[in-house]
């Protein structure tokens, strides 16, 4: 049987990653990266950043940009890849899937907005040769978290083809955070349980999005909220004149007005109260009697990765005292947007995981390390391959990627 040549676009709140597999059905079905496609920029030589800050339902020709800035270059890329493979861009399905920056556009602009946007997006797949498949916002509780769960459980634990037990995992984005675990209690409020099931084994996957919790909106919310006393989440010594800074959709483009002033209190605690207030109507979940081995990802593994702390993430509360202070233990903070936003963004990981209302508070245990999603110059880590095991996992069904 010839493999299935499947594109799966993740439309995620700080830029555009275009995935290209090959997908054998199975009981547990092999899924193969063929190319991974992702562009800095787009042709007008302007960051690209997401799908969603072109979501505009006052100006269409801002809405139909997207196809040039972002779909088409995306394409395009892996038209020769496709070419050598033997198919025909008609016969390869593209789904686009957007996460949490698509989720928050709603929240702005309405439903009828993003469908009519979607429908750009639709039409302009079809008109460069491909064929369409779901053009859509995927679910933060019953489809992302858990399609990112089967993905590194597959790769880490093997849990589909061994006995081995599956571990929860902790993603911090950009714009959100998910929780996913499996354990057979009773799940904790507000989170959604979800069956997942792959080569005769069956799984309860307990999974909750938190929209806000992600490592940029978070670090965006400390601008707004501390305005001008920003400065006390960068090193001492960083020059305002050299901060990239961020912007808020709708809102406008923060940037420092004061050299960096380190302050641990003054920074934690309004990362605190930003998680104080975002988790409000939906609590954390209590770890404390869990026996659940949890890793993490994303923000989490470079926040600590930065220090080496990713083997043992509760080190980072000693970094953060010794070592953020300084200008000096930042080399290429003058230019590097990710160097610039270490400080804030590890002093904002530390609260999530072990503050006040932290994760792992009372069970710093639990929390066994952090994982890199990328390894040898691609990403293994995606929930994009999570979500094809699943589709094109055979359990006495027909095989259906919708």
């Amino acid at each position: 049987m010839n493999p299935i040549y499947h594109a799966v676009i993740d439309a995620g709140s700080s830029g555009t990653r275009l995935f290209l597999y090959a997908a054998e059905p199975a009981a547990y079905p092999t899924i193969s990266l063929i190319a991974e496609i992702e562009h800095s920029a787009t042709p007008s030589g302007k960051k690209e950043d997401g799908i969603n800050n072109f979501v505009d339902p006052g100006s269409p020709s801002k809405q139909n940009d997207v196809l040039r800035e972002t779909i088409y270059p995306l394409l395009d890329s892996i038209r020769p890849i496709i070419r050598e493979c033997g198919v025909s861009t008609a016969d390869v399905r593209v789904d686009l899937l957007g996460t949490a920056g698509m989720r928050y556009a709603e929240r702005m602009y309405g439903r009828a907005a993003i469908e009519a946007f979607y429908t750009i997006l639709r039409q302009g797949i079809v008109a460069a040769g491909f064929m369409p498949g779901q053009i859509r916002t995927c679910d933060g509780f019953t489809e992302e978290g858990v399609w990112t769960w089967i993905n590194l459980n597959d790769l880490e634990r093997d849990i589909f083809r061994t006995d081995n037990d599956p571990v929860g995992v902790l993603e911090v984005g950009g714009s959100s955070a998910q929780i996913t675990y499996s354990n057979a209690d009773t799940p904790p409020g507000g989170f959604v349980t979800s069956y997942v099931s792959v080569n005769n084994r069956t799984f309860p996957v307990f999974c909750n999005t938190y929209l806000g919790l992600g490592q940029d909106d978070a670090r965006k919310a400390m601008r707004v909220n501390l305005g001008s006393k920003a400065n006390y989440c960068f090193p001492i010594g960083f020059r305002a004149n050299l901060d990239i800074g961020d912007s808020l959709d709708g809102v406008g483009h923060y940037k420092l007005t004061e050299e960096g002033d380190y302050k641990f209190i003054e920074c934690n605690a309004v990362y605190e109260q930003v998680i104080s207030e975002l988790c409000a109507s939906m609590r954390l979940p209590d770890l404390t009697e869990t026996e659940v081995e949890f890793v993490a990802t994303d923000a989490v593994y470079h926040s600590t990765k930065f220090w080496e702390a990713h083997k043992n993430p509760y080190q980072l509360t000693k970094y953060i005292s010794e070592i953020c202070h300084s200008v000096e233990s930042f080399p290429g903070i003058e230019t590097n947007e990710f160097v610039q936003a270490q400080v804030a963004n590890a002093t904002y990981i530390r609260a999530l995981l072990y503050g006040n209302n932290g994760l792992f508070k009372s069970n710093p245990a639990v929390l066994s390390h952090a994982l890199a999603s990328r390894a040898d110059g691609r990403t293994r880590l995606t929930w994009t391959r999570g979500y094809l095991i699943q589709a094109y996992a055979v359990n006495d069904a027909t095989i259906n990627p919708d």
